[in-house]
């Protein structure tokens, strides 16, 4: 029996491309960096306008948006400190959000152990429930994550999590450890 023309075979289908929620820009641009002038503008010309924000953006617009801050507000600091300060300001503003106070106030009374084993959850509030991370107790005070992720430089994730840590009232030490096209290896010791 011969295949009909009509029936094709099944075809792979990639996962749809991450969006990235408004509230996760709003915590960035305006609430961690406070924006403005010519910066607004820029945002705007890429597809990001503060006034008239949107329920989620495509990964895409979110890495061109990283990429002008990096420039623009951190030109001045190495690639990777330049990352991790923006990582650190997302964290600070995102906890401004509505959302984002939901985790902020738990932070310091959950402790920084129980707040990395959140780091899962927190992903998923901003936007990247596709990550799978996995993770390995390194000791009582530590914790290794692979991040299968290739949208983000590990840096900005590593600064986004030293953050979060502080405010679980920890002195984090976080180091990337390994890099990939497709993931990376974070170390995390408090």
């Amino acid at each position: 029996m011969t295949p009909s023309p009509l029936r094709r075979p099944l075809e792979h289908s990639q996962p749809p491309l991450p969006r990235i929620p408004g509230s996760v820009f709003e915590g960035l641009f305006v609430r961690g960096l406070k924006v403005s002038g010519r910066l607004v503008q820029e945002l705007e010309a890429l597809g990001y306008d503060i006034k008239k924000p949107e329920v989620d953006y495509p990964i895409q617009l979110w890495q061109r948006a990283v990429a002008l801050v990096r420039q623009e507000v951190f030109g001045e600091l190495t690639d990777e400190e330049a990352h991790r300060q923006v990582g650190r300001t997302l964290v600070d503003g995102f906890a401004e959000t509505l959302l984002g106070r939901v985790a902020a106030v738990a932070l310091p009374m959950i402790g920084p152990a129980r707040a990395a084993e959140r780091i899962p959850r927190y992903l998923a509030m901003m936007g990247r429930p596709d990550l799978e991370v996995t993770m390995t107790h390194v000791g009582e005070r530590g914790r290794r994550l692979v991040i299968p992720d290739r949208f983000n430089r590990p840096e900005l994730f590593a600064g986004g999590f030293e953050r979060m840590l502080e405010m679980a009232n920890a002195q984090p030490r976080i180091t990337v450890e390994e890099r990939f096209s497709d993931s990376y290896r974070l170390l995390i010791r408090w």
